[in-house]
């Protein structure tokens, strides 16, 4: 079973962006009938709210990895790849911190959807794919760390993070740089999300239970989308400057 899911892992590594976007698509037409809705809007609101908690925690704690501690997790030519072992910041309390930000955040996206069937149909094929990505890589790394990697098996849970009270020990002579996350994380992408996140939740109300848009939902929606997109516009103006400025510098 173990060779079958690492299988798994290695295919759906390589073809895991297309095959969300494969799943999500759909849900993005089927969202809007309330047939296929809860059919309660306190439970619409209770579980929109709770979506975008683990939404922004998903984000928080990729953040964070980011930020003391980046890794190459996109693989190399498609294929699961590592240059080295990191096991301080978030990976000395989790060995799969972006996977488990990834997890909430997919965990989030399904749960605003608000369709029972789809979300108990979806949600579980999603945690399997990243089980199995997460297995291939797990034999990755034994294969070429060794004895180093199955001493930190040992002591760093999988998805669970724990000691967490010894995190001033974990970052210790590590500075968490805001730079380094808005250079590895996408800054544009992180917006995409929870811009996306934000309309879902428009059109959602907007179908099921007529919230024009020029209701205050539907408007404070809006605005939070435009300050999304004005941030993004700020840092990347800045990104450009401080460019220009270490250009300048190596001519000199």
């Amino acid at each position: 079973m173990k060779n079958f899911n690492i299988k798994v892992g290695n295919f759906f590594f390589k073809w895991r962006d297309t095959l969300f976007t494969i799943f999500f698509i759909p849900a993005l037409f089927l969202f809007s009938y309330s047939e296929f809705a809860f059919g309660n809007f306190t439970l619409e609101i209770v579980f929109s709210l709770f979506g975008f908690l683990i939404l922004f925690l998903g984000q928080i704690i990729r953040a964070i990895t980011v930020g003391y501690a980046y890794i190459k997790r996109g693989g190399l030519n498609k294929q699961i790849y590592a240059e080295k072992l990191v096991h301080r910041g978030m990976f000395a309390h989790v060995r799969n911190p972006l996977y488990l930000g990834n997890i909430l955040i997919v965990t989030a996206g399904i749960l605003n959807l608000g369709m029972p069937i789809y979300t108990f149909l979806v949600l579980p094929f999603f945690y399997y794919i990243y089980y199995c990505i997460t297995i291939a890589e797990e034999n990755f790394l034994s294969g070429k760390f060794g004895e180093d990697y199955q001493v930190y098996l040992k002591e760093v849970n999988r998805f669970l993070p724990s000691n967490l009270s010894n995190w001033s020990k974990s970052i210790e002579g590590m500075d968490f740089t805001w730079k380094r996350y808005f250079k590895k994380e996408y800054v544009t992408t992180t917006v995409i999300v929870f811009s996306t996140y934000f309309l879902v939740n428009i059109l959602k109300f907007y179908y099921r239970y007529e919230f024009k848009l020029d209701s205050f939902f539907s408007q404070f929606h809006i605005f939070c989308i435009c300050i999304l997109i004005l941030v993004l516009f700020i840092i990347r103006i800045l990104m450009y400057f401080k460019k220009l400025e270490i250009e300048e510098r190596k001519e000199d």
